[in-house]
């Protein structure tokens, strides 16, 4: 008889079992790569940026006609938009596999990127890992419509070239959709976005001719750090100040500077190594941060005629490199509490992490009070090697 149950319940659950009622065949999808918002007069204007499989697969190596193909719609909401691309596109559009979302100066400066946020990180269709940037002086669409030498994908590009540069050169930052909106709704933290421009003729770089050659003459480049208040963009840094607020906020992991000789000419170090430590120190209620950054460096090259087998030189350099590092993080803040009024360094959230009641008391006017904030800076700076030669070889020639 349990036999019988058995079978009859696995009869019935078979009935009602849904199996894969939302399946989607690839063949019927556009793959969106990058995703661009452009303030419109009556909404927003959405830029996808769809794969075409015959222009990246191609057996012999040769691109078939661009790999790329870009459709525009404007509507009052986010997924109204995306929705509307079918009447251009003969393809469903698909949102899992978006590397890049390209938001432009004008919408993330005069309407705010919240409600984008909120509508891309609410679908559960999307992964959150994509990295967000601003298109500066341009339009999204512009962006999205470049392509690229290296990589077919300029989504890709500019995934991978953000993900590269981050790692090894100071001025950039990577930001993806969960730290951004993470940053945007903390009372803490304000948000910053790494800006993207177009580098040449921006109708050029749409046509296949563009990456035809080894040169091309229009490229995107990634070009200084946006600053948030809230969810609108209200400045940008410069590279110097970008540098410094990546010490602090302790993003930079390999990159390489300089130091002036003591006559003329200038030694590059390359830094193999950075940590950076933030701590809030509180005394009689009255907050204070001290930051601390150690480098470990290599010479990389001597553009001038100094002894740098020597422990006096060596000691110098590193005094200098030390110098350098904490003029580049107080000018970052001193910027930035002069001109923005803003904290995106995070010192709010440290305060908040070493005496939660008295960041209550201190929250509503974090802002206005930041530029009253002591803030203490030391670096620790070590040259581990001087390469392959103790001097420079310049000492040895003769005129």
């Amino acid at each position: 008889m349990k036999k019988w149950l058995a079978l009859l319940l696995t009869a019935v659950m078979l009935l009602i079992l849904t199996g894969c009622w939302d399946r989607r065949e690839m063949n019927t999808l556009g793959i969106i790569m990058g995703l661009g918002i452009d303030q419109a007069d009556n909404g927003l204007k959405v830029t996808a940026q769809v794969v075409i499989p015959a222009g990246v697969s191609s057996n012999t190596g040769k691109v078939i006609g661009s790999p790329i193909t870009v459709y525009s719609q404007t509507a009052p909401t986010l997924f109204e938009a995306i929705q509307k691309l079918t009447l251009v596109s003969p393809r469903m559009m698909f949102l899992s596999h978006i590397r890049v979302l390209v938001l432009s100066e004008e919408f993330a400066s005069h309407v705010g990127i919240g409600d984008i946020m909120e509508s891309m990180v609410r679908d559960p269709m999307v992964r959150p890992d994509y990295y967000v940037m601003i298109a500066r002086n341009t339009t999204a669409e512009t962006i999205l419509s470049t392509l690229t030498a290296l990589d077919k994908i300029s989504a890709n590009k500019l995934y991978n070239s953000l993900e590269q540069s981050s790692k090894t050169w100071a001025p950039t930052t990577v930001v993806n959709a969960d730290r951004l909106f993470e940053h945007m709704i903390s009372s803490g933290i304000s948000p910053v976005v790494t800006g993207v421009q177009v580098m040449g003729d921006p109708k050029a770089g749409s046509l296949q001719r563009n990456v035809e050659t080894s040169n091309p003459g229009t490229k995107l480049i990634y070009t200084g750090i946006g600053v948030f208040k809230k969810d609108k963009l209200i400045g940008w840094l410069n590279e110097d100040e970008s540098k410094g607020f990546n010490y602090i906020r302790d993003n930079v992991r390999v990159t390489v500077g300089h130091v002036n000789c003591s006559n003329k000419g200038k030694i590059a170090l390359r830094h193999i190594k950075t940590s950076s430590k933030m701590k809030a120190e509180i005394r009689q209620s009255i907050p204070s941060i001290n930051i601390h950054v150690k480098v470990i460096s290599t010479v990389a090259s001597v553009e001038c005629d100094e002894q740098i087998g020597n422990i006096d030189v060596i000691n110098r350099l590193q005094r200098d490199a030390e110098s350098k590092i904490i003029n580049l993080m107080k000018k970052a803040v001193e910027s930035v509490s002069r001109k923005y009024k803003v904290d995106i360094f995070g010192f709010g959230e440290e305060i908040n992490r070493t005496n939660p009641k008295l960041w209550k008391q201190l929250e509503s006017q974090w802002n206005e009070k930041l530029a009253e904030l002591k803030v203490n800076y030391t670096a620790e700076y070590e040259i581990k090697q001087v390469g392959t030669l103790d001097d420079s070889f310049q000492s040895y020639i003769k005129e």
